[in-house]
């Protein structure tokens, strides 16, 4: 795989209209990418020599499109956080109320909406498989965040998707250095691991259950964070090895290799625990 740089321009439409110009004539891959430097924001338009099978999951959508829908039902849930917790002021006026019924109304709707359009993509059915929260599942809201956030072309690694939402050592913020990664990413995907061991998950709970063993044996601190830490980066390793299967390209497997879920009631093989009870390393 190699891409380059097709243009750049302060104009976000200009950019669409080169990535569709490059798309009509090549049927390549190509992505439109934010830089802002100095305060100046500009948009940078990367070309591929691959091709894009997402049009044979979700007709008409890009991947710089899904990213866009991400963004916007990240947008509309913080919202709606910020209205709940205006709401519990005692002096908040009625119309406060009236809006936080509106936004969470507007927010399943759209959520709905986005769960349809994007039903065909494995992702999908992946997250709908994995049960989180209170009887619930990944559902609708980590499908679109995992194809938003992870891009098969430029995260061709685990290792690269996991950098991108802050799952790796260069992911420890020190105090006055810049993040090189999505730092809203790591809270979702610490959130996302803890409505899984939440929601006793039959797959993905007992590996937590077994690292945090291991954890617990060598005395670490805060064995149970350390253990959803672990539970989130291998919930990204498998949304990208997914994605990147649905785009038709092979992820390399070790000796003992963590596979997704397949089906609901999947349970993880007994030498898979047992590793990780002791320590060995698996899919870090």
């Amino acid at each position: 795989m190699s891409k380059k740089v097709l243009g750049v321009s302060e104009d976000l439409e200009t950019a669409i209209k080169l990535c569709r110009e490059y798309e009509k004539t090549t049927g390549f891959y190509v992505r439109v990418a934010e830089q802002i430097q100095e305060g100046k924001r500009t948009y940078v338009v990367y070309g591929y020599d691959e091709v894009c099978r997402l049009s044979k999951y979700i007709p008409g959508m890009t991947h710089n499109g899904l990213r866009v829908l991400a963004g916007t039902y990240l947008a509309s849930s913080r919202l709606g956080t910020q209205l709940q917790a205006m709401a519990k002021n005692p002096t908040a006026p009625p119309i406060v109320h009236e809006m936080v019924k509106e936004v969470l109304l507007e927010k399943k709707a759209t959520l709905e909406k986005i769960g349809n359009l994007i039903s065909n993509h494995p992702i999908y059915r992946w997250c709908s498989i994995v049960t989180a929260g209170r009887g619930g599942s990944l559902g609708a809201a980590a499908a679109i965040v995992f194809l938003g956030y992870i891009d098969p072309h430029e995260a061709t690694t685990a290792g690269k998707a996991k950098k991108y939402w802050g799952f790796t050592p260069e992911g420890k913020l020190r105090s006055g250095s810049k993040a090189s990664f999505k730092t809203q990413l790591k809270g979702i995907g610490f959130f996302t691991a803890t409505r899984v061991v939440m929601g006793r998950d039959s797959y993905y709970r007992p590996l937590f259950d077994a690292k945090k063993e291991y954890y617990v044996s060598k005395g670490v601190n805060s064995p149970h964070n350390k253990a959803i830490y672990w539970l989130a980066a291998l919930l990204i390793s498998h949304a990208q090895q997914i994605i990147r299967e649905s785009e038709g390209y092979s992820v390399p497997r070790h000796r003992m290799h963590i596979e997704p879920k397949q089906h609901e009631d999947q349970t993880p093989d007994e030498r898979i625990l047992e590793a990780l009870r002791k320590g060995e390393v698996l899919q870090e």
